[in-house]
């Protein structure tokens, strides 16, 4: 269902979640409705969001090993389908933007075995400078079910407030920010987000409601 309503996808690929049943069944949807399909690794363990502690170089084999996984099946299947774009999922995702080692380790992992496949993060932080540095093409994004701290990084899922899950809420939080560029913190400071993509986490209980009341309201 969410399929038909969205533009992109991200494919838990073995690590939090996913095997080669489910990624074959995402490929499909994403041919069938023409979306851009990407690799979405993540860690063992608690969903993925526990805490990281991966060296650079066992991020680094980690990342590989679940992007060829998915990308093998994309191109194996009728009709192929090329991967887009890799976005780290969980504690990986926040891990990367707060450790520059991470970052790089992350990018040159795109730019040395999947060149030309974006990566998506956060806008104006460390992944997208390592992407700059390297190349890699870069995708800033913004969350539309997932609350801000001041500083533009996310309030920490567990903290109330952190999960946003009402549709006509996050369709006006949607509509302030194509008319000023700003999204409101949690204690209502304006930050700027200069995005290209927006998530919506499938496992978001509303999710679907969600999906289909952006869509019919043609904000985005």
């Amino acid at each position: 269902a969410l399929c038909a309503l969205v533009s992109r996808v991200n494919v838990a690929c073995g690590g939090h979640a996913g095997d080669d049943d489910s990624m074959r069944r995402v490929i499909g949807l994403a041919a069938t409705h023409g979306l851009h399909l990407g690799a979405h690794p993540g860690q063992p363990g608690n969903f993925g969001r526990g805490p990281v502690q991966l060296s650079p170089g066992e991020l680094v084999q980690l990342i590989e090993a679940q992007v060829t996984r998915l990308a093998t099946l994309a191109t194996a299947a009728s009709p192929a389908i090329p991967l887009s774009h890799v976005k780290l999922h969980g504690s990986l995702y926040h891990h990367a933007e707060e450790h520059s080692d991470a970052a790089e380790a992350f990018v040159e992992v795109l730019a040395q075995r999947f060149p030309g496949v974006a990566a998506v993060s956060l806008p104006v932080r460390t992944v997208e400078a390592a992407c700059r540095r390297h190349g890699v093409p870069f995708l800033a994004e913004g969350f539309l079910d997932r609350a801000y701290r001041d500083d533009g990084s996310l309030v920490p899922r567990g903290t109330p407030g952190a999960v946003l899950d009402s549709p006509e809420i996050i369709r006006a939080r949607l509509q302030h920010w194509r008319q000023t560029g700003h999204i409101l913190s949690l204690t209502g400071r304006p930050i700027p987000l200069p995005v290209q993509t927006w998530c919506l986490h499938s496992d978001t209980p509303s999710a679907l409601p969600i999906a289909t009341a952006l869509h019919h309201s043609s904000i985005l």
